[in-house]
């Protein structure tokens, strides 16, 4: 009897260690996914717009993709950010930096055939927005094949990834919109001829 005991609060706590891993990320419907921690809102498909053999591109290009996206009536997304404090010979196992923090901290890895709450994960390189501080010709990616972060030159193809500061929540189409004003208008005309019908009753 000790030993299910045993087993059950085990497994209870890998199950919590499990369910907190993702805690953080909270799927907001829409194609946004919330970071609690990093308080940014990430797309949900990381090749948003692209199939994964077109997806890839210079980093000038990739900038001018996420500055000029506009999704779930949002217009202020970019790319994401590198900590530079973490420097290249801590670029493999960086956290701080934004992709770095859900490589390493959240386990996001294309290698997971459930890649939930993302879709489209690629193994292979994703630009981050930073720039090398001391040559502006590169610029920092990170490899979601291994968790490698490094400053490499912008005319190399990578993958862009969009975020945007704070929490976000997605907006209802306008045909939603709409079918939930006529519905409302219904539920009310119904209401309003019930109590027509029952005033006469009482009359």
């Amino acid at each position: 009897m000790k030993s299910i005991s045993i087993f059950v609060m085990l497994l209870a706590l890998v199950s919590g260690l499990t369910a907190s891993a993702q805690a953080d990320l909270i799927d907001r419907g829409g194609g946004l996914i919330y970071d609690t921690e990093l308080e940014v809102t990430w797309l949900q498909d990381t090749i948003y717009g692209f199939e994964w053999d077109t997806g890839r591109m210079y980093w000038d290009d990739a900038m001018a993709w996420a500055d000029s996206l506009v999704y779930q009536g949002y217009d202020d997304w970019r790319l994401p950010h590198y900590d530079i404090s973490c420097w290249y010979y801590l670029a493999g196992d960086c956290v701080t930096s934004e992709m770095g923090h859900l490589f390493f901290i959240e386990g996001i890895s294309p290698w997971w055939e459930d890649q939930y709450p993302f879709i489209n994960v690629q193994p292979n390189y994703y630009w981050t927005g930073t720039e090398y501080p001391s040559d502006t010709s590169l610029a920092w990616d990170i490899d979601f094949n291994n968790g490698e972060q490094s400053a490499v030159p912008k005319d190399i193809f990578s993958y862009a990834w969009a975020v945007r500061d704070g929490d976000s929540v997605p907006v209802i189409p306008e045909p939603v919109s709409s079918i939930l004003f006529v519905i409302g208008g219904a539920a009310l005309t119904a209401r309003n001829y019930r109590r027509k019908r029952l005033a006469q009753r009482k009359g």
